[in-house]
């Protein structure tokens, strides 16, 4: 914890003084005597009624000016937070294909709400944009910081013919900040990332290799999430002319990843797509914000000024 006003922490050299007062506040002056036939009686029944529960009024108080002063000097705290220079496009398929059902309830619903996680996930700051593919590419929400907006967009997806896998990271590219605004960063990478989600097979357009290589040149890094299968057969929910469409090309996938110097992903449920992204999310560039305390520390003061009160309130014995 680091304080704005550490000279205010001084008032503390003052906690000593208040305690030894109150301890000479529970010895009665020598004058005050009263006449008592069986004295050492009156001593044994003192001793018994002094317990903890009779200090607790005072020691709430006590923590509530330790609390105050500590309000006082104005503490911060560290807070996490997205680098502003940062941004993320969210590159996903939107082919036919993703109506399949053997990731529940279907893999674009399962998409679907995968983006909504990691959309709410995200660091406060990052700047995130939207590009979806099929037959072709495009932009459909850039780069923003309005997570509404986004989520908005999420919501109503619909779905196309064709996977062109290459020309949606050229799209995503275009998207990102050049590199001319990154280059003085220690990884310029860092600071602009692709995550492709795809479960099928480029079909058209650009070869996604070399899209790939061009998002290197421009120090941008690419990760790729592969959903659905691998191998061939019938798929649950799919007419069979989209069986070869439904099956992902896994290495061209992976070689994505190794020429973006990304992470590849396959995930085949729900659960292991949003843990996915959940990964990538950990994976943001972050920098670290002090934001002040005082607030809370001045209401931890007054819970305690208030907690001091009614316990004494309630050991008050009227006769």
């Amino acid at each position: 914890m680091v304080f704005i006003w550490p000279w205010a922490l001084g008032l503390l050299l003052l906690i000593p003084l208040f305690i030894w007062h109150y301890r000479r506040a529970l010895r009665p002056p020598a004058e005050s005597v009263v006449l008592h036939p069986d004295v050492a009686l009156l001593a044994r029944a003192s001793r018994r009624t002094q317990n903890w529960r009779q200090h607790l009024p005072a020691g709430l108080y006590l923590l509530a000016l330790v609390a105050a002063v500590l309000a006082l000097a104005r503490p911060t705290l560290p807070v996490l937070q997205a680098d502003p220079r940062a941004a993320v496009v969210l590159t996903v398929d939107i082919s036919r294909s993703m109506q399949a059902t053997d990731v529940q309830p279907s893999r674009f619903e399962a998409a679907r709400a995968a983006l909504r996680t990691f959309i709410r996930e995200l660091p406060e700051g990052m700047r995130v944009a939207l590009v979806t593919f099929s037959r072709d590419a495009q932009l459909v929400v850039p780069l923003t910081t309005d997570r509404a907006r986004l989520l908005e967009a999420v919501d109503f997806l619909d779905l196309n013919l064709g996977t062109a896998i290459g020309d949606a990271i050229l799209e995503s590219i275009t998207a990102l900040p050049p590199l001319s605004e990154r280059a003085e960063a220690p990884d310029p990478k860092s600071l602009a990332t692709i995550i492709l989600l795809t479960d099928g097979r480029s079909l058209a357009g650009v070869d996604p290799v070399e899209a790939a290589q061009e998002a290197a040149r421009l120090q941008i890094r690419v990760h790729a999430i592969g959903i659905g299968r691998t191998t061939e057969g019938p798929v649950p929910g799919l007419p069979e002319q989209y069986a070869l469409a439904a099956q992902f090309d896994e290495e061209t996938l992976k070689e994505i990843a190794r020429v973006g110097d990304g992470e590849y992903f396959f995930v085949d449920s729900a659960g292991k797509l949003k843990e996915a992204y959940r990964n990538l999310t950990r994976q943001m560039m972050w920098r670290i914000r002090r934001d002040e305390a005082t607030a809370y520390l001045a209401l931890l003061a007054g819970m305690f000024l208030m907690l001091s009160l009614g316990v004494a309130q309630l050991r008050r014995r009227v006769v």
